[in-house]
């Protein structure tokens, strides 16, 4: 389980066209969660980008249902909400967390720390 842990890039399109945020991925109160390290208007650093349905399969080498945190109206401070219908597993033969969402396959790559808390440094993405 620890090896699923740790910081991580998106490597394509999975928040927009160009946009290159990171995740802190972990394993806590019963499932995995990606918080935002970088982010942007539409879910910005600090919040939960995508969580596991708690209780479920637990072996995340396996699909596992999950949802997706997003807000319509980026003025809208109180409007999250969170969407069903993806699922999340890591693959560790790669090191990468796959997302499939919107009929789509999405992958996240290992970074260091120190790459990701540069990162963080700077701006969120528009």
């Amino acid at each position: 389980m620890r090896i699923s842990q740790g910081y991580f890039t998106n490597d394509g399109d999975f928040f927009g066209p160009g946009r290159k945020e990171y995740l802190h991925v972990t394993f806590k109160t019963g499932s995995w969660q990606g918080l935002k390290i970088v982010g942007d208007t539409n879910v910005p650093r600090g919040k939960v980008s995508f969580r596991t349905l708690a209780d479920l399969n637990l072996d995340i080498n396996n699909p596992t249902p999950a949802e997706i945190q997003i807000r319509a109206e980026t003025w809208n401070e109180d409007g999250f909400s969170w969407m069903e219908g993806a699922s999340v597993r890591f693959d560790s033969p790669s090191d990468k967390w796959i997302i499939n969402f919107w009929g789509g396959s999405f992958s996240f790559s290992r970074v260091q720390e120190e790459e990701a808390l540069n990162a963080a440094k700077g701006a969120d993405q528009e």
